[in-house]
């Protein structure tokens, strides 16, 4: 798989791209870049002999497939800027992609060249002279991801938001403390408690030194059956701003076990036996496989949620993969 760059502040754009492919399927009416396409049907043709094919998903656009008439990198990047939301911000990366010499031989190849930005998956090839591509969610398959025994909700629920997190991190805690209480309300409103949410350890030794050491913490209060109330101790702002700055981390998390009235001689055996190493080696492992590099991330089961820290893309993803 190759990747293209692509300016970082598209992520700040995220809430925008959904609006188009993985959006609702009317997102495209109205499009001012696509005025003069007559449509038919799921196609839209352009007078120069363009032409776009949607795919639905209940009432979402799933994905749409282009092709030019001649090779035109820069054509191909305006439409996938249309398509996206992110117009010059993925369509110019995407341009410069398709003029590249070591791509360019690829292209015209059967199976062409497939490309992930942001949230989507890009395939493009050349036939007979016309430049086509498609468009569409990028998914994890389901066997990629481990299960994990930090969950709560239905076992065999049909969307499954799969959160990869690092104690030590401040975008998680700045998730966990502003974020996740309103999606969890919405979750609870819109679904009746029919998702299931899943926590996956990544913690990021390099940048974050006492990360590892409350992952395993964490694990140690889920041999106890108490891994989400711990998990919200660690994340409370105050108790966070604490064992985050401290040179040996453990007695803090010994003294928030004891708030939550743990097993302290089960809980400190646990932490100096690093009991709960494996299951961090395991998170770490599987972050690997699924190709998660950076924390928070989330996926509505294999879709990457664009905005973490936007609960309405959550739920609109949880929406597309329901069809509803």
């Amino acid at each position: 798989m190759i990747r293209f760059a692509r300016p970082l502040s598209l992520a700040l754009l995220s809430s925008a791209a959904l609006a188009q492919v993985g959006g609702p399927a009317t997102s495209l009416s109205g499009n001012p870049a696509l005025s003069d396409y007559a449509r038919s049907g799921n196609t839209l043709s352009a007078p120069d002999g363009t032409q776009i094919v949607l795919s639905s998903r209940g009432p979402y656009l799933a994905g749409a497939t282009v092709t030019l008439p001649t090779f035109d990198a820069a054509r191909a990047g305006q439409l996938l800027g249309v398509l996206t939301g992110y117009g010059d911000g993925l369509g110019t990366p995407y341009a410069g992609y398709l003029d590249n010499p070591q791509v360019k031989p690829q292209l015209n190849t059967p199976a062409g060249t497939s490309v992930n930005a942001e949230q989507y998956l890009i395939t493009t090839r050349q036939t007979g002279g016309k430049l086509q591509f498609s468009v569409k969610l990028s998914e994890v398959p389901a066997s990629a991801f481990a299960s994990s025994a930090n969950a709560t909700g239905p076992t065999k629920a049909a969307v499954v938001l799969r959160l990869f997190s690092d104690f030590q991190c401040p975008y998680c805690e700045q998730f966990e403390t502003q974020t996740w209480p309103t999606l969890k309300a919405e979750l609870q409103k819109n679904f009746g408690g029919k998702v299931r949410v899943e926590f996956h350890q990544l913690p990021l030794e390099q940048l974050h030194p006492n990360a590892r050491a409350a992952a395993e913490a964490s694990e140690c209060a889920a041999a106890q059956r108490q891994f989400w109330a711990y998990k919200d101790t660690l994340f409370d702002p105050r108790n966070w701003a604490t064992w985050t700055a401290a040179a040996n981390p453990n007695p803090n998390f010994l003294a928030l076990a004891s708030t939550l009235k743990l097993n302290a001689d089960s809980f400190k055996t646990c932490l100096a036996n690093r009991d709960g190493k494996a299951q961090v080696d395991a998170g770490l492992k599987e972050a690997s496989v699924v190709g998660v590099n950076g924390t928070p991330t989330l996926y509505v089961n294999g879709y990457k949620v664009p905005n973490i820290y936007d609960p309405a893309a959550t739920l609109q993803l949880i929406r597309y993969v329901l069809g509803q």
